[in-house]
């Protein structure tokens, strides 16, 4: 009886999180969304790092962009959210071509900006990640450094349709998404 009081506490406090953000037009907010945007939310506020893993179309990338067009610091169109900092995103897209170099590019890119905004968290998200682990340059390799290093107000957010290898993912929360079928 506990344990399902507890959900419900979760749940209802995911969907007050997430119903303070504008979806857009045509944007349902299902139980995928809803838990995605929740942890993706909850990691960066925290500088977690985090890795979302989920088959196409269970929402990953929708949880992404809408947590970066909403969290805008003093510019969000919401009274709760402006109270949060602004979120800028560098986008790094993975592929069986990346290198540990186009990575530390985006890591580097990401601080030089942190350096001169204030009240802003800079993500690195690593879009397709899964794809770089197929590289022949092992690029994931220097995501320990990567991690072991960042600095306040920064984190990295990694997106799949499959899981790493559990040494690349170890030192980050890793959000499961199962879609049976």
């Amino acid at each position: 009886m506990e344990s399902k009081k507890f959900v419900q506490i979760v749940e209802s406090t995911q969907k007050y999180f997430v119903q303070q953000m504008n979806l857009g037009q045509g944007i349902a907010l299902n139980e995928a969304l809803c838990e995605n945007l929740f942890m993706l939310l909850v990691s960066v506020l925290n500088q977690i790092p985090i890795f979302v893993v989920g088959k196409p179309g269970s929402s990953k990338s929708l949880a992404m962009r809408l947590l970066q067009d909403n969290l805008k610091g003093q510019a969000s169109e919401n009274t709760f959210l402006r109270s949060l900092p602004a979120v800028t995103v560098f986008s790094y897209q993975c592929s069986p071509l990346s290198t540990s170099q186009g990575i530390e590019q985006a890591v580097a890119q990401a601080r030089r900006y942190r350096q001169s905004s204030t009240n802003t968290i800079t993500v690195v998200l690593l879009d397709e990640v899964g794809l770089a682990e197929q590289s022949p340059h092992l690029p994931l390799k220097v995501l320990h450094k990567v991690l072991d290093e960042a600095m306040e107000n920064e984190t990295l957010v990694g997106i799949s349709n499959w899981t790493l290898d559990p040494a690349k993912m170890n030192r980050a929360v890793r959000l499961y998404r199962y879609c049976p079928g």
